[in-house]
């Protein structure tokens, strides 16, 4: 009897095994089980900061312990997807499943564009879009697929500008050719009849004849010669760009009733008056002629800052010409200053002194700081001349430019031999088949 309860109680414990899980037969009482998947599977799960495995996986969860917070899902080229852990019983499985949403590929950006800028003559200052970037040549990358301004600025040479358009990966090649400004100057060409007059335009002295003054501006202009014994010439001219305009004066013996008076001072700058009245300053190695004066006595004064006044008498008959030369005394304070004479062959040059414009040659400049001074004369059609001058106080320096013309452009060889060499070559052919007969 004792035997048969045995078997029977063995029997119901079988049976009881039977009926439970095979999860919860295997993890026992107090485990719990969540049940991951996912779409696409093989994703990364995490629960609770910790690895368990790619889906789909079951994570098996102790129901008396602490619950494990967030369960996170992630693939490579998919959003992570994260949720938090179910609440499991003992025995019990919850589910899990992460819908993967696939990651936006990042766009490839297209490489840039380039321009390779060039300008002849190069050195062109470039702008692209209004915005400096440098001079010729040179490239520089740009946006592809749009359009943009190129403007190219030269000293000297017409501004010009072009639309190009960019393209990925390429370089788009740009190119000015830059024509020169148009000549904004004309040149005044001197003589007289006879020579050596003086020659005044608008009112400035500008040297003797015969003469030419370049760097005139266009338009209208007065001439005026003076040469003591004839009466003065008068004329209006008209100067154009680019062009000569030539001046021929036949000048006219004065009337006996009126004479002339040369004045020369040393040093040279003096201002001249004629009984009271301003006539201009003296000339360096020349006398500034004083013409059409009435017959009689005149007054000549010279003055020059730095020096004491001179005054004399001069006594004026019909058709002759006086002379008037001074030596001024210097007063008893040392100049400070001293002068700088300029002038150029041809006349006319435009003069810089220390990069500062100062006049047209021939020029004097006063109050010039003693010590080394540096000269450059331009002039249209001729090359720049450049130099130093050393300036002491109370002295005037003495600085004579002869400027020479630009080259003009070499001519192209010849294609063919000249005749002398080809007369050349015939000599040789004879003297060779005499020298074979022989």
């Amino acid at each position: 009897m004792q035997k048969e309860f045995s078997l029977l109680m063995i029997a119901m414990a079988v049976l009881l095994i039977a009926t439970v899980s095979p999860a919860a037969a295997q993890l026992g009482g107090d485990v719990g089980i969540i049940s991951v998947t996912s779409s696409p599977s093989g994703a990364s799960v995490n629960y609770g900061g910790q690895y368990e495995g790619t889906t789909p996986v079951d994570i098996r969860i102790y129901t008396t312990g602490t619950p494990g917070g967030q369960i996170v899902v992630s693939m490579s080229g998919y959003k992570t997807y994260s949720t938090s852990a179910p609440m499991v019983g003992s025995g019990e499985t919850a589910y899990v499943h992460a819908v993967l949403q696939p990651v936006a590929p990042t766009p490839t950006p297209s490489p840039d564009g380039y321009f390779a800028i060039s300008s002849s003559p190069s050195g062109a200052n470039v702008r692209i879009d209004g915005h400096y970037v440098g001079r010729t040549p040179l490239t520089t990358s740009v946006s592809p697929g749009t359009s943009h301004r190129v403007q190219f600025e030269l000293a000297g040479y017409q501004a010009t500008s072009g639309t190009y358009s960019a393209y990925s990966g390429q370089t788009t090649e740009v190119y000015a050719a830059l024509s020169p400004n148009p000549p904004s100057t004309g040149t005044l060409a001197v003589t007289s009849s006879p020579s050596g007059a003086d020659v005044y335009v608008d009112g400035n002295y500008r040297g003797y004849a015969p003469m030419k003054v370049g760097n005139l501006n266009v338009g209208s202009h007065t001439v005026e010669l003076r040469l003591a014994g004839y009466s003065v010439y008068r004329s209006n001219i008209q100067i154009y760009a680019g062009q000569t305009t030539k001046v021929n004066a036949q000048l006219s013996r004065a009337t006996p009733t009126t004479g002339s008076i040369g004045v020369q001072s040393f040093p040279s700058g003096a201002a001249i008056y004629l009984d009271g009245n301003y006539q201009g300053t003296t000339f360096q190695n020349d006398y500034f002629d004083i013409i059409d004066i009435p017959v009689g006595t005149h007054s000549v004064s010279l003055r020059k800052p730095g020096y004491k006044d001179y005054s004399t008498s001069v006594s004026v008959t019909g058709g002759t010409l006086k002379y008037v030369t001074a030596t001024l005394t210097p007063v008893s304070a040392p100049a400070s200053t001293g002068r700088v004479s300029f002038n150029s062959a041809p006349t006319g040059a435009e003069v810089y002194l220390d990069n500062l414009f100062r006049g047209y040659a021939p020029v004097i400049v006063p109050d010039i700081d003693p010590g080394t001074h540096s000269v450059t004369m331009k002039m249209q059609g001729y090359n720049d001349w450049s130099s130093t001058v050393a300036v002491s106080a109370g002295e005037t320096a003495q600085v004579v430019a002869t400027l020479t013309p630009k080259a003009a452009p070499a001519p192209e060889p010849a294609a063919s031999l000249p005749i002398t060499a080809i007369g050349a070559i015939a000599l040789l052919g004879i003297i060779f088949v005499v020298a074979r007969r022989r």
